[in-house]
């Protein structure tokens, strides 16, 4: 069996935060302190700091999110060093009546020209409330728990297996970087 490891992409968020305008501490459902991001945070590190040089063949994302805005935007985004693709990374679409769209990233930078979208799942909106969702992903499926609950699985095809990152790609949170942009509140 292999190890299990856990990366906490929060570890990003420096405190004292970087700039209380667009950063801030809310309550989460359970009472405990959470993280909030508004338009122009710039939360960002090299992804080194974080995660290992090479993704998991099977790995999972958990994310307890709160929208502040129904423009919805990339939770998290490890993009590569022309910050012109998201290698890895997760997206809330804006809202669409009453639905959206949750999209797990998965992209080879050494193959692929353009930011690609492994999964995406319809979902009940959920702006202004506290939400968990995660994505399971094996070798040829990828799981969208919602909730807690499982809510949908889809077939696959991604290659590599084991995601490599760029040796000088960059995480950012709340957004896919200065070109992408796609910011998260």
């Amino acid at each position: 069996m292999n190890p299990i490891f856990e990366y906490n992409l929060l570890d990003a968020v420096t405190i004292p935060l970087q700039d209380p305008k667009t950063q801030y501490v809310d309550e989460s459902e359970d009472g405990f302190p959470a993280f909030g991001f508004r338009m122009g945070a710039d939360v960002k590190m090299a992804y080194r700091q974080i995660l290992p040089d090479t993704l998991s063949e099977e790995f999972a994302i958990l994310i307890n999110a709160k929208p502040g805005s129904r423009n919805g935007g990339f939770v998290f985004a490890v993009v590569n060093a022309m910050e012109s693709i998201v290698e890895l990374g997760v997206r809330i679409a804006p809202d669409n009546g009453s639905s959206t769209i949750l999209s797990l990233f998965y992209t080879d930078v050494t193959t692929d020209v353009t930011s690609r979208a492994l999964a995406n799942f319809t979902v009940p909106k959920f702006v202004q409330k506290w939400t968990k969702f995660a994505f399971r992903v094996t070798l040829d499926d990828v799981t969208l728990f919602f909730n807690c609950t499982e809510t949908e699985t889809v077939s696959t095809q991604r290659m590599p297996l084991k995601l490599n990152f760029g040796s000088a790609s960059t995480l950012y949170l709340a957004q896919a970087g200065p070109l992408i942009g796609d910011a998260f509140e």
